[in-house]
Parts: structure tokens; sequence; C-alpha cells
């Protein structure tokens, strides 16, 4: 760019102004003597705080790879073993064998001598029942056939003298055999009533006793009071119940099953009770073929040893083994991996104790190192401890059970030793 001398008014040349002006205005369109204003700085700033900050990460993470530690795993042998299927239902405490007490003649309850809950023995008084009038009936029989048995058997010792007499007559000859023979029929007569008498003495005597025992109902079995229809001067009639009592020793279990499960159960199949954190030990004794009209399931049941603690009525919870395979080559349920609809285990091999490892991996203390491989396979039968494999692996064969997301085929782990 050229420039010119001006010159004024008075003919004069301009001042060296004019051109410090113009190249201060060149200067300012070039670039350079930028003037550093606050906004310039804080920009400046933040960029070299951005700088620091990657180059911290850059190093940290180099630092990071150089100590990072393989995954760690414990691993477990596939073994042969038994896996089977439980399953859980509900059922009813009910006593063994039940009897119903029936008095066996009709009157007041006078006494009753047990309550609800009661343990009698075999015999043991139950009630009194005043059936006084059928007593005193069958006392009254009782005297006439001992009185027509006395008059009877005094007949029959007439008889019998008549009878001496007149056999020794005919030995002599003064009197006839027809004359001999008429006594002994009538001697055979009065002997004949005699054994009549004597066998209705003893029927009335029966009655009586009888009667007097049908006024104390007794308890025909040891074992429990379960429930109770007696009261003081109540009526009792003959076959009509005034108590039921359970059996000693056995209890039962009734419980329903559908058509699926009632194939699992047969008499003597072992089923197990649990109650309030204890286990007994049952077996069916019986299994209902028609199922029950109201709720379409079959009726099956179990004994079991009585237990205090174990009213009846109460509901307990019933296991038995729904399926059961044994000797087949089972793993932790927990080591079965599923992926794009198949099943897998992760199984592992260790590396040669003198294989190096890839750089920046390290092992703790006595772990070795291992290579995973993800090996597909066919289940069977599972429960939530064990699992059936029925095909892919082989017994003994290292499986991986538990879970890191590192697993994948050709990972390098580590692995804690074996228990």
């Amino acid at each position: 760019m050229k420039f010119r001398k001006e010159t004024n008014i008075n003919g004069t040349e301009g001042s060296e102004s004019g051109d410090s002006e113009a190249k201060s205005a060149m200067l300012s369109k070039s670039g350079n003597g930028k003037k550093l204003t606050p906004v310039r700085i804080a920009i400046t700033v933040l960029l070299v705080i951005i700088a620091l900050l990657a180059a911290k990460r850059i190093l940290f993470s180099k630092e990071k790879i150089e100590i990072d530690p393989l995954s760690t795993v414990s691993v477990g042998h596939a073994e042969k073993g038994d896996v089977s299927v439980d399953t859980s239902l509900i059922g009813t405490v009910m006593p063994g064998d039940v009897y119903y007490v029936m008095p066996k003649a009709s009157g007041e309850i006078t006494e009753i001598f047990v309550s609800v809950g009661d343990t009698v023995n075999e015999g043991d008084p139950i009630c009194t029942i005043d059936n006084s009038k059928a007593v005193d009936a069958a006392k009254i029989q009782l005297d006439q056939a001992n009185v027509q048995l006395q008059t009877t058997s005094d007949a029959v010792a007439l008889a019998k003298t008549n009878l001496d007499r007149m056999s020794a007559l005919l030995q002599t000859g003064d009197i006839s055999r027809q004359s001999y023979e008429q006594t002994k029929n009538g001697y055979d007569q009065a002997s004949a009533a005699y054994d009549a008498a004597k066998l209705q003495k003893e029927g009335a005597e029966l009655q009586y006793n009888t009667q007097v025992e049908f006024s104390t109902v007794t308890a025909p079995v040891t074992g429990t009071v379960e429930s109770s229809n007696m009261s003081i001067n109540g009526l009792a009639a003959a076959g009509s119940q005034v108590c039921v009592i359970s059996s000693e020793g056995e209890n039962k279990i009734q419980f329903n099953v559908t058509d699926r499960l009632l194939a699992s159960f047969k008499p003597g199949t072992p089923v197990t009770v649990k109650k309030q954190g204890s286990e007994y030990a049952a077996n069916v004794t019986s299994v209902s073929t028609l199922p029950s009209a109201g709720t379409g399931l079959y009726q099956i049941e179990a004994a079991f040893s009585k237990h205090n603690d174990i009213p009846n009525g109460s509901s307990i919870k019933l296991e038995f083994v729904e399926e059961e395979h044994k000797g087949v080559i089972t793993v932790d349920t927990n080591a079965i991996a599923y992926d794009g609809g198949k099943t897998y285990v992760y199984t592992l091999s260790y590396n040669d104790e003198d294989a190096e490892l890839a750089e920046g991996s390290t092992i703790a203390e006595g772990n070795r190192a291992g290579t995973v491989h993800k090996t597909e396979v066919e289940t069977g039968l599972s429960n939530s401890e064990l699992t059936e494999i029925v095909s892919g692996i082989d017994a003994d064969s290292l499986i991986i059970i538990t879970w890191t997301s590192q697993l994948y085929e050709g990972a390098q782990v580590q692995v804690l030793p074996e228990a």
C-alpha cells in the first residue's frame, strides 16, 4: 500500500502521527498485538485442565491394566448320584383307630369319670347309667329261676329215693319190671326238669349280671378321649354315642391328590411329615381308587407315630418323592446356564504351570490359572440342588460353579483351590 504526503492549508507536510495510525491499523488487521481479555484467559485455563485430566486418565488406565487380576471362580466335579423331585402337599392329622363308645342300656347318666383329652386304659369307667328297672327285672327272673331250680332239685332227690327202693324190691322179686320202669321214668323226667331249671337259672343270672354291667360304660381300648356327649342327669340311649376314644400309639394323616400324582402312591410309600421345624416319617396305608364326587381328588391315608405336639385336626406339610433317577451324572444346579434356547455348563481346563499369563494379568497366591470352555449339554431331572446331565460331559468333568460376567469360551480365570 502506498502512502502520500498531505499538505495542510499552510502548505506544510502532515505530521508523522498519520503514519503511526496507519501502522496500528495494519497491525490490528494482521492479528498481531491482540489484547488478553478475561474470556480468552478462562478458555485458555479450561483447555489446560482438560489436557491434564486426559493425561492423568491415560496414565491411570495404564497402571490399572498392569495390576488387573484374573476373575476368580470355584469349581467342582460332575459326579454320579441320584436326583429326585420332591412334591409338597397339605394333610390333616387324624386319630389312628377311632372307637365310638355306646352304652348297651338306656337310662339317666348319674356319673361321668372322664373329660375330653383324658387318657384312659381299656376297662376304665366312662360313666354310669341308672338302669335299675332293668336290673330289678333281671333280679326277679333270677330269683324265680333259683326257686324253680330248687323245686326240681327236690323232685330229683325224691325220684332218686323211690328209684333206689324200687330197684331193691325188683331184685327180691317183690315188684314187677313194669313197676320199676315206671319209677325210673319218673326219675328221668325229674332229672330233665332239673337240667332245664338249671339252664334257666344260668340264663337269668347272665341277664342280671349283664344289666348290672351295662350300668357302667367302660373304655373299649387304651387311648385318648377325643370328644364327649355326656352330661350329668342327661339321658343315654342304648346304641347312641356318648364319647369317642382314639387308640394309643398311632395317628394317621389324610390328604388328597390329583390323578397325575395318584400313580406315585401305594401302600408302604414313605412320606415326610413337617411341622414347626420338625420332621417325622410316615407310610401310606391306603389309596382310594375312586375320586371324591365333590372335589374330584383321591384320598390317601398314611400312618405315623403319635406325637403330643401335633394335635388331631391340625394341618401339616407332607413331602414325597414324585420322581427319582439313580446313578446318573449330576452337577450343581447353579452351574447350569442358558443362552439362545440352549443349555450350557462352563467347564475348565487348568493351564500349564509354566504357561505365561496375558500381559497385565495376575492371580492370587494359592490359586491356579485355567481356561474356560462353554459346553452345551442335555439335562434331565432337576431340583434346587442337583441337575441330571444326559449328554455333553462325562463324570468327573471339572465344572465352574460360580458366576462371573467374564465367563466365555477361551476366557482366562483363576481358580480357587478345590474343596
